[in-house]
């Protein structure tokens, strides 16, 4: 059974889509061999801070959009996008991208007459109410700039992305289970307390997870109540041969914990 989430959102394909739109088109079959053109444009994109953490989760971005000479390019449109990263939980080791992306428009600026853009105060960090369908944050986000000096239609874009790192605050996870040898048919009750430092938070509402099989990782999981504590059960296959249990925080800027437990399938 595969992962339920989709290995890519709609709006991140989109994103991608035209990024890459914005890459040198490769050569025709007829074409002569030899170097690709340079491009006719360049963008740029960079970010203050470079990093962030749990208490500052705002960037200013800068750039510039130059020709391949170096001449500004004034009054151009760049479109802004901004994508939170989650790492590919990836048993089967197939040829896919190992990166999850939620994406999202932060809409569009115009150079000035040295050919320079911003945008100030924006969130490095996840946006949406509901929890992510990723389990894996990897601690970056990544923004995107794009220009296109035509028409929209002709799907020459030029781009540059620049990635924020993330400083998440650690939690901690603990627990008990109620056997550590178990046979096909039993149930596996796991019970623990998620938390983190004094003063990060909440500790409520946090998914924890307990994964049984390298394709299970979604079908046992919970919620902790108020006070972080969490109780989370599954019946033994014959086949499951490892017990992980792990938390899955909401905010961006709370890394989640894991355990490997002490349970071993002795189904005969």
């Amino acid at each position: 059974m595969r992962l339920p989430a989709a290995r890519l959102t709609t709006a991140a394909a989109l994103v991608l889509a035209t990024l890459m739109a914005g890459a040198p088109s490769a050569q025709g079959a007829d074409d002569p061999p030899g170097p690709e053109p340079e491009a006719p444009f360049e963008v740029t994109l960079t970010s203050s801070p470079a990093t962030t953490d749990f208490g500052h989760r705002t960037v200013d971005l800068t750039g510039t959009v130059t020709e391949d000479d170096g001449t500004p390019v004034a009054d151009a449109p760049v479109k802004l996008h901004e994508s939170v990263q989650y790492d590919t939980w990836n048993p089967w080791y197939d040829p896919i991208d190992p990166t999850e992306r939620e994406t999202r428009d932060l809409g569009t600026v115009r150079t000035d007459a040295e050919g320079r853009f911003s945008l100030a105060d924006v969130r490095a960090d996840r946006w949406e109410d509901e929890p992510s369908p990723y389990l894996f944050p990897s601690n970056e986000v990544q923004f995107q700039a794009s220009y296109d000096p035509g028409d929209p239609n002709d799907h020459h874009f030029f781009f540059a992305h620049h990635t924020v790192a993330v400083e998440p605050v650690a939690g901690a996870i603990t627990y008990k289970v109620n056997r550590t040898r178990v046979q096909a048919g039993d149930h596996l009750v796991v019970t623990g307390k998620v938390s983190w430092p004094a003063g990060h938070g909440p500790v409520a509402g946090p998914r924890v997870l307990l994964r049984t099989y390298w394709e299970s990782a979604y079908n046992a999981q919970t919620t902790t109540d108020a006070q972080g504590n969490f109780l989370v059960q599954t019946r033994i296959r014959d086949y499951d041969n490892e017990f992980v249990l792990f938390s899955a925080p909401k905010d961006y800027y709370m890394a989640g914990a894991s355990a490997d437990l002490p349970v071993k399938n002795v189904t005969p």
